[in-house]
């Protein structure tokens, strides 16, 4: 799944929620994103909207999923590197 099947809204405290289908069900995946993540999104391309009226317009709008399905190794390591900071700290400064 690459960056444009993604929506992040992002809150004035930095902090947020992203979107996605589901790439095996299609069904509407909605999830916390602590300030980490959000950079992590948004460094990797993510789209983003500021909550209030633009995000309440785009809340239930799901970006159509066009990659190759997101498998259980891809979700592990994704898991890992988010727990590494060296990995982010590089990842945020190329």
């Amino acid at each position: 799944m690459g960056p444009e099947s993604i929506l992040l809204s992002i809150s004035a405290e930095g902090e947020g929620v992203y979107s996605f289908a589901c790439p095996v069900c299609m069904e509407a995946v909605e999830k916390q994103a602590d300030r980490k993540i959000v950079s992590l999104l948004v460094s990797a391309g993510v789209a983003t909207a500021g909550r209030g009226s633009d995000a309440v317009a785009l809340a239930g709008e799901v970006p159509a999923v066009s990659s190759p399905a997101l498998t259980m190794d891809d979700l592990i390591q994704f898991h890992f590197m988010l727990e590494d900071d060296s990995y982010l700290e590089r990842f945020l400064d190329r």
